[in-house]
């Protein structure tokens, strides 16, 4: 099987996403997490599928010695609390995602007055503006950060601890722009990898399973995912909130992106080789 079918056929949705709500969201229920039946199941099941497609996105997960343990009622000692942050890292890390996230916190404490900031959108944007040069050298975080300065207020105002999130992936919005630039070439030259791209960008931008806000937006022609977490009223999102779909939707968009991207690179060599002739 060639490397083209072999990321076809990976499964985007093994897990029901109607039980993944049941099992995820619960009614009235004040944190999002994972029982360990179902956390353990859903690790084991990227553990046999880094074997079957080279990823590694286990490779820090070790529920083993947390198997049959009991911890009562606190739940940091729930497979999930301890093993979802690897879980994800290995993720983004083998797919080409990146993630910064700002904390309100750390937001308030430029905040000179806290409610006059919130009565005042330019002075909190100028206090905003200088968290964000204090924390962050100029990078495409950093622009995109100030741009949701008015989801940060909010965020500051309504939330009692909140976090502002970014992903974006630096070679989806590579492929994206030249594809837009140059579909003739796209059409030519890697067709049915594009297809699978096309179809998989347009829902990749919905990482996680809960959130408080969580939708695509742009910047300069760069595509980012902003998602807002942390804890609001009686209710509590983590990081680790994350769509197990999502990881494999991610892993088949970055097998189908890497094939295109070797064509592509294979047709740009050829034009530079014509030309020299």
């Amino acid at each position: 099987m060639g490397r083209f079918e072999e990321a076809a056929q990976i499964d985007t949705e093994p897990f029901d996403s109607d039980l993944l709500d049941e099992i995820y969201i619960r009614p009235y229920a004040q944190e999002v997490y994972m029982t360990d039946v179902f956390a353990t199941l859903l690790f084991r099941y990227f553990e046999l599928f880094d074997r079957r497609y080279g990823t590694d996105i286990s490779e820090y997960v070790n529920i083993y010695p947390m198997i049959g343990y009991y911890g009562g009622a606190d739940l940091e000692y729930l497979i999930w609390y301890q093993e979802a942050a690897d879980l994800l890292a290995g993720a983004m890390n083998n797919t080409g995602w990146c993630m910064g996230a700002l904390n309100t916190e750390e937001v308030k404490d430029y905040l000179d007055d806290m409610e006059e900031s919130m009565k005042d959108e330019d002075l909190f944007t100028t206090e905003y503006q200088a968290c964000l040069d204090d924390i962050y050298n100029d990078c495409f975080l950093k622009d995109v950060l100030l741009k949701e300065s008015k989801i940060m207020k909010d965020a500051v105002e309504e939330m009692e601890e909140g976090n502002l999130a970014i992903a974006w992936n630096t070679e989806l919005n590579d492929y994206m722009r030249f594809r837009e630039k140059h579909p003739d070439i796209i059409e030519a030259v890697c067709k049915d990898e594009d297809q699978w791209i096309v179809k998989l960008e347009e829902d990749i931008w919905e990482p996680y399973m809960a959130f408080y806000r969580q939708e695509k937006d742009t910047l300069d022609g760069m595509a980012y995912c902003k998602i807002v977490l942390g804890c609001y009223m009686d209710s509590y999102v983590s990081f680790e909130a994350i769509n197990p779909n999502w990881i494999c939707k991610a892993v088949k968009l970055s097998k189908m992106l890497q094939l295109a991207n070797e064509k592509l690179a294979c047709y740009k060599a050829g034009q530079k080789n014509k030309e020299a002739a």
